[in-house]
């Protein structure tokens, strides 16, 4: 089953994508507009870049990190903000339900880091967070470019597991007997 991770956002998109019998994960972030692109625009460029993808291969499950919850920003998100990321995560949804995805679902981001990173002390700011998530990423073999591209890959290795596959990044032998699902590398 072909499954992709969203980590969503309007100047920096990350996704990965990865199924059975791909030899790697695809992955990346995408530029999906400005402060000058409109709302609409930065939608249908999300929608463009998802089929691009899905004429790689068909896309059967589309994972995406839940937007941010307005009741608990510290001053740091701005209501446009929390428009867009909205208007995103409805759009992802709306595109896996057209597409016929057998599994189009929202990830709240402390549940996925958890899983991929493992504990975090209470009260780690965000940037150390994204930090992390680029180690994990290396520590995998892989070279994200940006932490966007970094928590996409994160994010679609919880999804994998929630599906019950295996990808190559998980194989125990590479890391001493410890996997990414044991949560500790």
């Amino acid at each position: 089953m072909r499954t992709i991770f969203l980590d969503l956002s309007k100047r920096s998109a990350g996704y990965a994508c990865w199924g059975p019998g791909d030899p790697r994960c695809v992955s990346g972030a995408w530029i999906l507009g400005s402060e000058f692109t409109s709302d609409g625009l930065v939608y249908c460029k999300l929608h463009e870049n998802l089929s691009d993808l899905h004429a790689l291969g068909r896309i059967e499950a589309i994972f995406w990190e839940e937007p941010l919850d307005a009741r608990v920003l510290s001053g740091h998100t701005n209501i446009d903000s929390l428009r867009v990321l909205n208007g995103l995560a409805a759009h992802a949804a709306s595109w896996g339900e057209a597409m016929g995805c057998r599994i189009v679902k929202a990830v709240n981001m402390t549940v996925w880091r958890r899983f991929f990173i493992g504990a975090m002390p209470r009260a780690t700011k965000s940037a150390d967070l994204k930090l992390m998530s680029m180690q994990r990423c290396r520590q995998l073999g892989f070279k994200p470019a940006t932490h966007d591209e970094a928590e996409a890959i994160g994010g679609l290795s919880y999804a994998c597991d929630q599906l019950n596959l295996s990808p190559p990044w998980r194989d125990a032998h590479l890391f001493g007997g410890r996997t990414v699902r044991e949560g500790r590398l």
